[in-house]
């Protein structure tokens, strides 16, 4: 709009609102109906329980002894709600001062809210009263940034440039209010105020803010020769005045071979690349000066305590720096082509948490430490192999990765060598220096170990026949896939088009938490051979009084051996430790385009009806019964442990796509 139509404008407006009920959870607890229906006795109907309540209001369930919760009583009266309302809005105003020189502005807000409500019913060995919970968050998030563009082809004969040069002010702000009355004083009467003790109030804040300034210089020449270079520095209000302002630069440079010289006729297009990048992190708000929590003992006088972790004001950015080399090549009229990328990527600075010794006062404090390579590389190639204009066509997409994400140190100034990344029972993922990131570590069994001995490598069992536990806290393999591949095929047919995805993860470690349980519980496959659960003798040896072995002999039942391997919280790790890998097909699509006929004059140009599946078929997993990618962890890369995941789902939609 207004004069030569220079300025132009775009706005955007979205809203959501979301809601759920008893959102699922993970790992052994009540709320997670996969724990309670893996450990329910095989010789029980769970629809026996489908009438939750007894006579006196009370649940019925076949234990009473423990916390254990029918899941129909669960769904029913222990409800978890939340409710979230949110905008996403964004614009911009554009000037275009000639035709090659122009400016933009940019404002954009994402604000949201989220209502939380948390209601237990009385009857159950959870609380004899009932328990209610309720909390609000909201959150804000505003950036306005300015760019300044330049750009010209045939700036001086062949060399065309192209620069920016913009800035974006960052402003967030979350707060979290919630109060937890704990139990109930009058049964079942979900009010704050009612609260048998004292209720415990949550009042949290974080304000970021983040400025920013950026630019960008490109050179090409003749088109085929290109250089850009990119900068960016942010002042954080994360770290302190003297370190809140970090810069982290870029440059690549890329060669179109097939522009600059004649090339065979077989080789439509290539292309070689390189760059070198960094990244600068800051972290959350209100973690650089130790201060004190307020809060109530039980009766209910005011309190103040420290922080869990002691935090050091000298902290400094985190940084990542990347190297990519790369080339693509397109061959016979585009029917083949192929993409190749090398990379290698160092972080370091990282902000990590580092244990103490609780006599300090703290359990954790924050340093910069910890320095990681990521290298690998990728291979993308798709090829046309049918090309039909009214016939059968036929596409191939293929992809090749491989990562390995090696620790090279974590805090050498204190002999650091190990960080725990995520632990569960005796069982631990951890960051080793020297060693590929996500290291599983945990118990073996009791083993002959002497290379010499003709036993080596057996179970040393004991005088009753069955499996001990080894030696504890010792590396078991690692939790990173070896290789990923996927392939799609995609087929069209006239109006019809079909496509699917197959996809395989190679290599990697996981330990299965469920497998380990249900073994103990006997409601796994493992404890029953051809229907029966007769004695048998376990292969291994026993010790022969003198420092050597004898074959075992000594029968055992299949209740005491899978009880003696599962000794502990989660038995012997080397037990139910499994191969990572899975091959599957991951989705399917079928869509159909209604022909122009039939939308005759209708104001509709285009019409296209379809249905897709997900997760359609796991092909192969090693996991007796698990999808290794239903893990447990969240919140962290500990990504080698599984416990009690619920079956993974297959989603099919249907959708109707209309173009007017």
């Amino acid at each position: 709009f207004g004069q030569a139509d220079r300025w132009s404008t775009d706005a955007k407006v979205q809203y959501s609102n979301a809601q759920a009920r008893n959102r699922p959870q993970s790992g052994i607890n009540v709320n997670n109906y996969a724990s309670v229906m893996y450990m329910l006795p095989v010789s029980m109907d769970i629809t026996d329980f489908k009438q939750d309540l007894l006579p006196n209001r009370k649940m019925r369930w076949y234990r009473t002894e423990d916390k254990s919760v029918n899941p129909y009583w669960n769904v029913r009266n222990r409800t978890n709600d939340d409710k979230r309302d949110r905008w996403i809005v964004n614009g911009s105003l554009k000037y275009d001062f000639t035709n090659w020189l122009n400016a933009e502005v940019k404002a954009g807000g994402d604000m949201y809210t989220t209502n939380q409500e948390t209601r237990v019913y009385g009857g159950s060995p959870i609380v004899t009263n009932g328990s209610y919970s309720t909390s609000k968050e909201t959150y804000k998030e505003f950036n306005y940034s300015t760019l300044i563009t330049a750009k010209k082809d045939n700036l001086f004969g062949k060399l065309g440039g192209s620069a920016t040069v913009g800035g974006n002010l960052m402003d967030q702000k979350w707060a979290k209010l919630g109060i937890d009355a704990g139990e109930l004083l009058v049964p079942d009467l979900f009010m704050s105020n009612n609260s048998k003790g004292n209720p415990t109030l949550t009042d949290k804040v974080k304000d970021k803010k983040i400025n920013s300034v950026y630019g960008s210089i490109g050179l090409n020449w003749d088109n085929y020769l290109f250089l850009e270079g990119t900068f960016r520095n942010d002042w954080t209000s994360t770290l302190h005045p003297d370190n809140r302002s970090y810069f982290y630069p870029s440059v690549s440079l890329s060669y179109i071979f097939t522009e600059h010289f004649n090339t065979p006729a077989w080789l439509t297009y290539g292309k070689i690349r390189g760059s070198v990048s960094s990244v600068g992190n800051d972290m959350d708000p209100y973690q650089l000066y130790n201060t004190y929590e307020l809060g109530r003992d039980p009766n209910n006088n005011p309190i103040t305590k420290r922080n869990k972790i002691l935090f050091d004001s000298t902290v400094v950015n985190e940084l990542i720096t990347s190297t990519e080399l790369g080339a693509e090549l397109r061959f016979f009229d585009n029917r083949f082509g192929i993409d190749f990328s090398y990379y290698n990527t160092v972080a370091k600075n990282q902000l990590i948490d580092l244990p103490m010794d609780p006599g300090s006062g703290y359990e954790k404090r924050r340093i910069n430490a910890g320095k990681i390579k990521n290298t690998g590389f990728e291979i993308t190639a798709d090829a046309k192999v049918l090309t039909s204009g009214s016939g059968l066509n036929w596409n191939i997409q293929a992809n090749f990765s491989t990562n390995r994400n090696k620790v090279i140190d974590i805090y050498p100034r204190e002999n650091v060598t190990r960080y725990d990344l995520a632990t569960y029972d005796a069982i631990s993922i951890q960051a080793v220096a020297g060693a590929l990131y996500g290291e599983i570590y945990g118990s073996t069994f009791l083993r002959v170990t002497d290379p010499k001995n003709a036993d080596y490598g057996k179970l040393i069992l004991d005088a009753n026949g069955n499996p001990q536990r080894g030696e504890q806290n010792v590396r078991l393999g690692n939790q990173q896939p070896t290789a990923l591949i996927g392939i799609t095929n995609g087929f069209s047919y006239k109006n019809f088009n079909l496509s699917f995805l197959f996809d395989a993860r190679l290599g990697g470690k996981v330990f299965s938490a469920t497998n380990a349980l249900l073994q103990r519980n006997g409601s796994a496959e493992v404890t029953v051979t051809n229907g029966d659960r007769a004695e048998f003798v376990a292969d291994g040896v026993v010790t022969d009084g003198s420092g050597g072995y004898t074959k075992n002999t000594k029968a055992t039942t299949p209740q005491r051996y899978w009880t003696a391997i599962g000794i502990g919280n989660l038995g012997i790790t080397e037990a139910n430790l499994y191969d990572a890998s899975s091959i599957r097909i991951r989705n399917i699509q079928l869509s159909y385009d209604l022909p122009k006929k039939i939308l005759g004059k209708t104001p509709i140009q285009r019409a296209k009806v379809g249905v897709s599946c997900n997760n359609v078929w796991l092909i192969s997993s090693h996991l007796r019964g698990q999808d290794p990618e239903a893990i447990f962890a969240t919140g962290n890369n500990a990504n080698g442990f599984e416990s009690f995941s619920p079956p993974t789902t297959r989603t099919i939609l249907f959708n109707l796509s209309l173009s007017f």
